[in-house]
């Protein structure tokens, strides 16, 4: 990964380690969301990898005599990320506040009846689609975009920080992740239709903002940190 300018805030996205969410069989049925999954052995092993790699990389702390940036943690409250959160707070040496607008979608913790994880999915894709709409019960992408937008306003304003290039480290989960780089990026909903971004388990993003709001991609989803968790 790369250092960045002092004179940017820089954004590290973080979706939470392996849970056992994660690890279900398309056929499996789905009683509901469940918003306490906890991590798997493997998501243990992974929070463990990203909390050994991510506070020695570059792009966090630069090297060097001078006193680094400083570095500011916010989670989802959700166990999974929570989990995560907890590892990485540790390694950095900084609390981790957890802030329930970066919590995963909003869905009911008990479906009207079970749903494969297959039909999961599509209702995932077709919430997308329909930006607006609350599809199964679902919060709406527009509902949950917003949201990101409050907490980025409320928690990341472009004016604190950017002076001093300070490191935001939000650990989240995949469509909150989502919802976040759409907004952080300033792209358009329209572009739902043809564009996504993968999130992986772990996989970190970084994205640089400047005072007057314009953003740069700088990493995409590394996992470099699970070379030796398999």
């Amino acid at each position: 990964m790369t250092s960045g300018d002092g004179g940017l805030q820089r954004f590290v996205l973080v979706r939470h380690a392996e849970a056992s969410l994660n690890v279900l069989g398309d056929d499996d049925l789905l009683p509901g969301f469940d918003p306490g999954a906890g991590l798997t052995p493997l998501g243990e092993r992974q929070a463990r990898a990203l909390a050994a790699h991510l506070p020695r990389d570059p792009a966090v702390r630069p090297p060097g005599p001078a006193p680094g940036p400083s570095v500011r943690l916010y989670c989802s409250p959700q166990t999974r990320a929570a989990r995560t959160a907890e590892a990485l707070a540790a390694a950095l040496g900084v609390p981790a506040v957890a802030d329930g607008r970066l919590a995963e979608l909003r869905a009911p913790e008990v479906f009207p009846q079970p749903v494969t994880v297959r039909e999961w999915d599509a209702v995932l894709e077709d919430r997308l689609r329909r930006p607006d709409a609350e599809v199964f019960g679902v919060e709406s992408w527009a509902h949950q975009r917003r949201r990101v937008r409050e907490f980025l306003d409320a928690r990341c304003p472009p004016a604190e920080g950017a002076g001093t290039g300070t490191r935001w480290v939000l650990v989240s989960h995949s469509e909150t992740i989502q919802a976040l780089l759409f907004e952080l990026l300033g792209l358009d909903d329209v572009l739902l239709h043809r564009t996504r971004f993968k999130i992986s388990n772990t996989g970190v993003f970084i994205v640089d903002r400047t005072e007057d709001g314009c953003a740069s991609l700088v990493v995409a989803n590394s996992k470099t940190h699970l070379a030796r968790t398999a």
